[in-house]
């Protein structure tokens, strides 16, 4: 009987060691594509298992939503390398890999003996893959890196995304959420360099750090500072105004996106409702208004239009005339946006009588073969690691030994039914009470206000 056809990655072995969310968020997306994820604990677990109430949330223990972000899809294993049959076993794991990635800093890489050159030399095919902070050359090259301080401070998110004005502070932008975006880039040089192993026989080195990504995706600034462009900017001055944010006559803030100013300022004019503006030779030019100063009383003009009308109204005018527009939403309108739920974007996972019904949100890599990923929860320290050991041949009698002597630890507890469950999409039907959830803010009695915001 012929072999069937893998489905995405499924084959593909990957070993994970390491702590908190840019590099865990790898192998999460790797494990959603259908590939195997090893994940390597030391027995007192990463220390990104108390981040929930860094991130606002309470402490949940195993039942938690925040390790979820990162921890989906994977094989929860618990061993003390620095013992000679925690290395043993950990050695047995990372030959039988197709992928190591590692977020651990050099130096303690090599004392482990689990740095680039020692593993490449005892597997020539293994692909190797490093999330940094900063990159491996330069004065911060062993310094620990964070999502916070390399990619949103260092890399000027922070100062370059809020409002310019009289009273400005420095942004603050959501936890992880670079080490989410390079976690994308680590897992495309990875898989570049698995197609390279699979046609020479030799992996490769594959290394992204958060610094380099926030200046990557900062290229426009980047660019245009050095034109003296301002960063951060001020809406009421922003260079292209058909490519800026306004507000509607019952308070709804949005957003046109038409870059190229010279072409569609005419076209915008019109559908707006300024005709006698759209052929103002005044006005024509992206490059003369800004030059000039009249970028701002063209913002002014198209505040004022916008101001007539409700949001309702707006919305029609756009989509009769193909306009490109987006609501600006918070984040408290993205969980019933009938884009992300049809898409499965965000899927909804039962988290039990206590919790009740939670979003997570799917990785945004999607495979024919695979289609929407089944999703299996985060698991405790340890829980995998009986069973695995069994597989790669370990009698009862050495999960005992390695148990008694702190090479390992195995998760002996219960766990809620809704940690076990595995989640399959799109299930919105299907989870009991979900349309009773609270989505909103106002609905959990905080403080929420759409229309009323200052200028």
């Amino acid at each position: 009987m012929a072999e069937e056809t893998p489905k995405g990655l499924e084959g593909v072995v990957v070993v994970e060691l390491g702590d908190y969310v840019a590099m865990p968020a790898c192998p999460r997306i790797l494990g959603e594509m259908g590939a195997t994820v090893y994940k390597i604990e030391t027995p007192t677990g990463n220390l990104h298992r108390l981040d929930g109430p860094g991130f606002g949330m309470p402490s949940l223990g195993d039942n938690d939503p925040a390790m979820d972000m990162a921890g989906m899809n994977k094989n929860w294993l618990s061993i003390d390398m620095k013992t000679e049959e925690g290395k043993e076993f950990a050695d047995k794991i990372i030959a039988s890999a197709d992928i190591f990635i590692t977020s651990i800093r050099d130096k303690s890489l090599a004392r482990l003996g689990y740095d680039y050159e020692t593993l490449h030399k005892k597997y020539p095919k293994l692909v190797y893959g490093q999330m940094r902070g900063y990159g491996p050359r330069g004065p911060m090259r062993h310094a620990k890196g964070f999502d916070a301080t390399c990619y949103a401070a260092r890399g000027s998110l922070l100062m370059s995304i809020p409002q310019a004005g009289e009273h400005f502070q420095p942004g603050n932008l959501p936890a992880a959420f670079g080490d989410l975006n390079s976690s994308i880039a680590l897992g495309m040089g990875l898989l570049a360099a698995l197609y390279r192993a699979q046609k020479t026989g030799e992996g490769d080195f594959v290394t992204v750090n958060l610094y380099h990504m926030a200046l990557w995706g900062a290229q426009v600034p980047v660019i245009a500072g050095q034109f003296d462009v301002p960063f951060p900017k001020d809406r009421k001055a922003a260079p292209c105004p058909t490519n800026n944010s306004y507000r509607s006559k019952d308070g709804v803030w949005f957003l046109i996106c038409y870059g190229s100013y010279n072409a569609w300022y005419p076209y915008v004019m019109r559908c707006i409702g300024l005709p006698e503006y759209a052929e103002d030779p005044r006005y024509t030019d992206c490059a003369t208004i800004n030059a000039n100063g009249d970028v701002r009383e063209v913002i002014r003009l198209m505040e004022e239009a916008f101001a007539q009308k409700d949001w309702d109204e707006w919305v029609q005018i756009f989509e009769e005339n193909e306009i490109p527009y987006a609501r600006c939403n918070t984040i408290y309108d993205t969980y019933e946006d009938q884009e992300a739920i049809e898409n499965d974007i965000l899927r909804p996972i039962d988290y039990g009588p206590e919790l009740g019904t939670h979003l997570v949100t799917t990785s945004p890599i999607r495979m024919k073969s695979v289609g929407d990923p089944v999703l299996r929860r985060a698991k405790p320290i340890g829980y995998d690691t009986e069973r695995i050991m069994k597989e790669f041949g370990y009698t009862d009698e050495d999960v005992q030994h390695f148990k008694e002597i702190g090479a390992v630890r195995c998760f002996e507890g219960e766990l809620p039914d809704c940690v076990e469950e595995d989640s399959y999409g799109p299930g919105w039907e299907a989870v009991p009470g979900w349309e009773s959830a609270p989505r909103h803010p106002e609905e959990r009695g905080t403080m929420y206000s759409r229309g009323e915001i200052s200028d």
